[in-house]
Order: C-alpha cells, then sequence, then structure tokens
C-alpha cells in the first residue's frame, strides 16, 4: 500500500468536504438575495451533491485498507502543546460523512420547495444556514483531534441556534432557540473538562497518539506527575470520560439535558431533519465512539453511558405515548433512539450502536420529512387529531411513511430490526471490564430497552393511525394535498435506504454476515480487545422476544387507534385523566427546572444586577467618580468664572497674604 499516494489522494477530498458547504454559505450569505431563490438553491444544492461525491470517492479507498489523513498546518501551540488543523477519514468517520452530506444533500432538495414561500432574503439565508451547519458537522466528523472536534461541536450548536430560530420574530421560536443554545452550553462544560484532563493525562490531543498512548497504560497503574499525579490510569480516565458524556448528554439530548430537543421543533421541519435525525444529535455518539479506547479504561464510565442511554430511551419514550403534536411525537422518538444508541457503545457494542445511528438517520430523516409534507398539506397544522385519512389524500408521503415507521419499531425485514436488537442483545451478552465491575448494567439495560422498544412500535403505530388511516376529521384533512415531487422524492429515496441497510446488519453468514460489525472493526480493535462482546450466534432468542415485543405492541398501537379497540385510549383518559395530563405535559420536566434553576438563577442574577451592576460598578465606580468630579468642578467653578476684578482681588489678597506672613517671620 502507498501510504503516501493515500495522503496526496486525500488532501484535496477531505479539505473539500468542509470548504465546499462553507463556500456555499459564503456566496448565498453574502449574495444571496441577489442571485435569486432558484441560483441559491442551485449553490446549496450543488456544493452537497460535490461533497456528496467527495465523500463517496474517499469512501472507495477506505475498502483497499487505506486510512486517509489531510495533516494540515499547526493551528496553535501552547506551551509544548501543539495543535494541527488535520483531518481523519477512517471508516468510522469516513461513515458518519456519508451520511451528513448524503441525508444533507436530500434535505437540501427537499428545502428548495419547502421553504418556497420565503422570500429572497429569508430563502437564502436558510440554504446559508444548512451549508454553515453541514461545514461545521463535517468539521466535527473529520477533526483529528479533540481540539478539531470541538471546533465543530461548537460550529453545529451556533448553526443549530440560528436554525431553531430562524423565524425568529415569533417570540416563542426565538426563545426555543436560545434554550437550545443554553442546554447545549452547560454540557459543552462538560465537554472542555474532559478535554483539559485528556490534556493533562496525555499531554496531546490528537486522536492517533491518545489511542496508542491507551493501549500502553495499565488501568491501576499510577500516574507520576501532573496534575492528576497519584491518581491511577483508571480514575483519571474516568473524569475525562465522564466530562466527554455531560457534552454528550447536552448535544444527544439525553437526560438529564434532552428538554432542548422537543422545542428545537420550532425551526423549520427540514432542520428537524437535518438536526434531528441524521446530524447534530449523533454528535455525542460518535464521540464516545471515536473515544472508544479511551472508555474502555474506565468501566464506571461505560455504566454511566449504558445506564444513562437505557434510562433515557425508555422516559422519553413514555412521554411520546401522549404527545399530539406530530414533530414532538417525534421530536421524543429521536430522543429514545439516541438512548439506544448510547446503549450499544456505552456497553461494548460498539458497531451496534453506529450501525443504528445510520439505520436511524434514514428512517428519521424519512419520518420528519414526512411530517413536514403532511404540514404542508394541512396548512401547518401539526395536531394529529385534526388529521385522518391523509393515505388517501397524500399516497406517496403515506407510503414512505409506512416503511419508516415499520423500520423503526424493529420489525422484519426492515434495518431497524438488526440495529436495534443488536444493540439490545450486545447489552445482554455484553462480557468486558464494565461488567464485571457492574455487573447489573447489561441487563437491566436489556430490560429498559426492551420495555423502550414496546413503546416505540406502540406509540409510531397511534402516531401512523391517527395521521393517515381512517376517515379525515376536519376540513382541513379532508382538502389535504400531496406535495410536489422535489418533497415526496427524497422521502422515497431515505426510506428504501431504510430498507436496503438491512444488508449492513445480518447476522451470521447471510449476505456476508454482520458486514457492518466487520468493516468498522478496526476502528474498535483496541476498545474490543479491552472490552468485547461475546459472540451468541447460537442465541436467537433475543431477537425473537425483540420481534414478537414489535409485532405485539405495534399490533395493539393500530387497534386502539384504527382497529376494534379504539374505545381504550378514550376510557383511559376517562379513568385516569391526570396520569394523562401528566404525560401530555411531558411529565412536567420544564417546570422541575423552571422551579429547580431558572428561577432561581433569576432571583439571584437580578440580586446581583441591583448591588452589584447598578449600585457598586454603575453607582459608586463609573457614575459615583463622574458625580465626585462634577462637584469638585463645582466648587472650584465659581473661582474660574472669567471675572477680572475677581481675580485681582484675589491676587491682592494672596500678595497681602504673603507680605504679611513674610513680615510676620522678619519681625520675629
Amino acid at each position: 500500500m502507498d501510504h503516501s499516494a493515500a495522503i496526496h489522494v486525500a488532501q484535496p477530498l477531505l479539505w473539500a468536504l468542509i470548504f465546499l458547504p462553507a463556500v456555499g454559505a459564503l456566496v448565498n450569505g453574502f449574495l444571496g438575495r441577489r442571485l435569486g431563490k432558484g441560483n441559491v438553491a442551485l449553490i446549496g444544492i450543488g456544493v452537497m451533491v460535490a461533497a456528496f461525491l467527495a465523500a463517496v470517492f474517499a469512501y472507495t479507498r477506505l475498502f483497499h485498507g487505506e486510512v486517509l489523513h489531510a495533516a494540515g498546518d499547526p493551528w496553535f501551540q501552547v506551551g509544548g502543546l501543539s495543535i494541527r488543523f488535520g483531518l481523519l477519514f477512517d471508516r468510522l468517520s469516513g461513515t458518519l460523512s456519508l451520511v451528513v452530506t448524503g441525508v444533507g444533500l436530500l434535505i437540501h432538495v427537499y428545502s428548495s420547495s419547502y421553504m418556497e414561500h420565503e422570500d429572497d432574503f429569508g430563502y437564502a439565508r436558510f440554504f446559508t444556514y444548512l451549508n454553515l451547519f453541514v461545514a461545521a458537522m463535517m468539521t466535527l466528523v473529520l477533526g483529528d483531534s479533540l481540539a478539531l472536534t470541538f471546533m465543530g461541536w461548537e460550529g453545529v450548536g451556533l448553526a443549530s441556534y440560528l436554525l431553531i430560530g430562524f423565524w425568529y420574530t415569533d417570540q416563542q421560536k426565538a426563545w426555543c432557540g436560545r434554550k437550545a443554545f443554553i442546554a447545549n452550553r452547560v454540557g459543552d462544560f462538560g465537554f472542555l473538562i474532559g478535554f483539559f484532563a485528556v490534556l493533562s493525562i496525555f499531554g496531546t490531543a490528537d486522536y492517533g497518539q491518545l489511542a496508542s498512548m491507551a493501549a500502553r497504560l495499565q488501568g491501576g497503574a499510577l500516574l507520576a506527575t501532573g496534575p492528576f499525579a497519584g491518581w491511577t490510569v483508571t480514575g483519571a480516565v474516568t473524569l475525562a470520560t465522564l466530562g466527554f458524556f455531560v457534552g454528550c448528554t447536552g448535544k444527544s439530548a439525553q437526560l438529564p439535558l434532552y428538554v432542548w430537543l422537543p422545542d428545537a421543533m420550532a425551526g423549520p421541519t427540514p432542520v428537524s431533519a437535518l438536526i434531528h435525525a441524521a446530524t447534530m444529535v449523533t454528535a455525542g455518539v460518535y464521540l464516545v465512539a471515536r473515544t472508544s479506547f479511551l472508555f474502555a479504561l474506565a468501566p464506571a464510565s461505560m455504566a454511566v453511558v449504558t445506564t444513562v442511554g437505557a434510562a433515557t430511551a425508555l422516559f422519553s419514550a413514555l412521554i411520546a405515548f401522549a404527545q399530539t403534536d406530530i414533530k414532538k411525537v417525534l421530536a421524543y422518538s429521536t430522543v429514545s433512539q439516541l438512548g439506544f444508541m448510547f446503549i450499544g457503545v456505552g456497553s461494548g457494542a460498539y458497531f451496534a450502536g453506529v450501525l443504528h445511528l445510520v439505520t436511524h438517520a434514514f428512517f428519521k430523516a424519512s419520518l420528519f420529512l414526512g411530517a413536514g409534507s403532511v404540514m404542508h398539506g394541512m396548512r401547518d397544522d401539526t395536531d394529529i387529531r385534526n388529521m385522518g385519512g391523509l393515505a388517501k389524500k397524500m399516497p406517496q408521503t403515506a407510503r414512505t411513511f409506512l416503511i419508516s415507521t415499520i423500520a423503526i419499531t424493529g420489525l422484519l425485514p426492515l434495518s431497524g430490526f438488526f440495529s436495534k436488537d443488536a444493540i439490545l442483545a450486545g447489552a445482554l451478552f455484553a462480557h468486558n471490564a464494565m461488567t464485571e465491575a457492574y455487573p447489573w448494567v447489561g441487563v437491566t439495560a436489556y430490560v429498559l430497552g426492551t420495555l423502550a422498544a414496546a413503546g416505540t412500535a406502540f406509540y409510531m403505530m397511534r402516531l401512523y393511525a391517527l395521521t393517515f388511516a381512517g376517515t379525515p376529521r376536519t376540513e382541513a384533512a379532508a382538502h389535504a394535498h400531496e406535495s410536489s415531487p422535489l418533497m415526496w422524492g427524497p422521502l422515497w429515496i431515505l426510506s428504501a435506504l431504510a430498507v436496503v441497510a438491512l444488508v449492513l446488519g445480518l447476522p451470521g453468514e447471510w449476505a456476508g454476515g454482520e458486514l457492518f460489525a466487520r468493516f468498522t472493526h478496526p476502528v474498535f480493535a483496541q476498545a474490543i480487545a479491552t472490552a468485547h462482546v461475546e459472540e451468541h450466534a447460537a442465541t436467537a432468542w433475543p431477537f425473537v422476544v425483540a420481534w414478537l415485543v414489535a409485532v405485539v405492541f405495534g399490533g395493539l398501537g393500530w387497534a386502539m387507534y384504527a382497529g376494534s379497540l379504539k374505545r381504550i385510549p378514550i376510557r383511559f383518559v376517562e379513568a385516569v385523566p391526570a396520569l394523562y395530563r401528566f404525560a401530555l405535559d411531558k411529565f412536567r420536566v420544564d417546570e422541575l427546572y423552571e422551579w429547580l434553576l431558572v428561577k432561581p438563577i433569576q432571583k439571584v442574577s437580578h440580586f446581583l444586577w441591583k448591588v452589584g451592576d447598578a449600585f457598586l460598578i454603575d453607582g459608586l465606580l463609573v457614575n459615583g467618580t463622574a458625580r465626585a468630579a462634577n462637584a469638585f468642578a463645582r466648587a472650584f467653578r465659581t473661582l474660574q468664572n472669567g471675572d477680572v476684578q475677581r481675580y485681582a482681588a484675589v491676587m491682592a489678597l494672596a500678595v497681602a497674604a504673603i507680605l504679611w506672613t513674610a513680615l510676620g517671620r522678619g519681625g520675629h
């Protein structure tokens, strides 16, 4: 293998993956209003086509065993620490690059029609933000160090704030954008703690160097130098990885920082598909997978990741049961599916977590864009209680929505079955340092995950039944219409990918068997050597159980909202109205945070403003100094008023005083 040739090829390809969408953002940002909507869409979509093709070409190099690396010039240097702006394209970052550019391209195409009602300025601004987001996400994915990852991490935070609050003249939508931004800043503080801890332990942020150094460390060894001198390797790395996971709970919407994501539905629907299905919210999963060699040294951190992921999966699934907004149901579904991904990467089933990331990108992007198509046909009404019978009115949207619904519920023969159930089986059969120290974690995650999977099948079938089945329940539903081909075309591509992707996770020897697991094995080889998942080829019962759960609870959801059991939901609400309202109000977590955090912080801030800012700084230091100077000037202004006679009198008095003093002293 000619590594120099690989690097030579990599340089323009990898830089193009970032610079192409960045250039699109710059051109549309500065010239978009003058160019007009057609040219704006052409530029925005064109750079995404070019970026996707570059990613595909680079990806083909991976099949030859190459790892592409674009080494840049030094970015900054502090003491002995030097950070280069380098890019890494391996089987993990390459897979994410295909997802981001491919799904991102389809969302750009969809947006060209969906956002047509915007004026020229709003249209250009939207495509500017979309391209900017992709450029930041590619920086996060391709960065060859924690520093570059963090740069992209913050970039997607900024771009998501701009996109969620796109309609900023609406105060509620602007508030949702601010909420997302602030919640992510809380998580980012944890990322920084982990980042600085890693620098203190290893003295580098480069992934390659970190992996090499981590491979030589023993968990019980004591660190000799630095702030962690005297700490065990396990203890120090645990602190660092827990810091990273705090960042992940913000970016990937896990307990307790998930609250921003449902409110982020305030942005345009293509934003929901881009941010909440395929890209930004998976950044935390990517970070854990990227630093798997560190998490493998910290079994406590793996246990935390797995447990929090399982709890989030079930908690958000329960909230989704009662939601009536089509986008809110999908939002809580996203939170739940992200929990499954963290079960995978936390328990050591890294390939399964990343595989679910890929399959979820396909069917969840299709579902979100399908929801946008429904809203388009329903004149922006999002309440599923006002819909019904849309399968006849919007056949293309309904069919793709059904395919993606079946995929997410985990039914054969679609991809969601293999990715989600591989995670649950991996958690149950994991054998590593985590399960040795915390043997209850894997079983707990399996039980909670199975309950969450049952909930997923139920509420997704409920969503489809209330939206598309039966007869129209309102005038708007009766007159709904199908969207344009530019909108339903991407839906078919995404739903088809949700089916085809099943080949990546087929078990055993079928069609190459566990293709994705073997493909990504070199990326996770070091972590798997420390924390591996035992082979249980003969143990198929978890997959059978998962399939039965999907069938039973999916069928129950259909029967209760489109079949013969329609009276049950009504009777349940009548029997326990307080419980139903509690679930409808999202378990009032936002209200709890308002009482515990927001209001106390506001009161403390108000006190500090009144005492510290208004009284001490403005009152005493700034305005007080000005008032003192003004009073001093007023006192002396009476003497300096320009009256020559007064000046002469003062001078005479002064001369007399001098003479009297001199003569008086002479007399003595």
